[in-house]
């Protein structure tokens, strides 16, 4: 402390000059620090406060790629394999014809309506078929299917499209 009023007490001093508490030399202006002592040092980080975002978000990177790397190794897992090259196009699936079984349709609803064409929006209904009506699959587009009903004795035949998931399959 400084040495000019001793009987100043250090929150009330009302000297001219002051003087750094540690070099005891003359400080140049009320406020700045000692240039031969250098600032002083900033206060300890609280460590109540916790982490700043960037922090946080830097060290869950952090253990996100460690439980990759741990796993990777544990489960032995083959990098090189994981990307395959080409791509595996899709096979359609074959139906076997075999004279000892045979596929069956039903409409498996209450009613099914018959269409002209394969969507709801634009097609007008040709016909309603009751639930169990046998049917004959003769194509698929998507999510329907083109049938021709097998009628009844003295009944005609009803060819249209129908959703494929009013209908029910069974082997023979």
């Amino acid at each position: 402390m400084g040495l000019s009023d001793s009987s100043a007490t250090y929150p009330n001093m009302k000297r001219k000059h002051q003087y750094c508490d540690v070099c005891g030399t003359l400080l140049p202006a009320p406020g700045y620090f000692c240039v031969q002592c250098d600032p002083p040092e900033p206060p300890d980080v609280d460590p109540e406060k916790g982490l700043n975002a960037s922090q946080a978000s830097l060290r869950i990177v952090l253990l996100i790629l460690i439980f990759i790397v741990v796993a990777v190794v544990r489960l032995e897992i083959d990098l090189e394999n994981l990307a395959p090259e080409k791509v595996a196009s899709e096979v359609p699936l074959k139906i076997a014809e075999d004279e000892d079984f045979k596929l069956l349709f039903k409409i498996k609803v209450s009613f099914a309506n018959l269409r002209d064409k394969p969507n709801t929006k634009t097609s007008k209904i040709l016909f309603v078929l009751p639930k169990g009506t046998s049917v004959e699959v003769l194509e698929k587009k998507g999510k329907w299917s083109k049938i021709r009903s097998n009628p009844a004795p003295g009944e005609e035949a009803r060819t249209g499209w129908l959703a494929s998931k009013l209908l029910d399959s069974e082997i023979k």
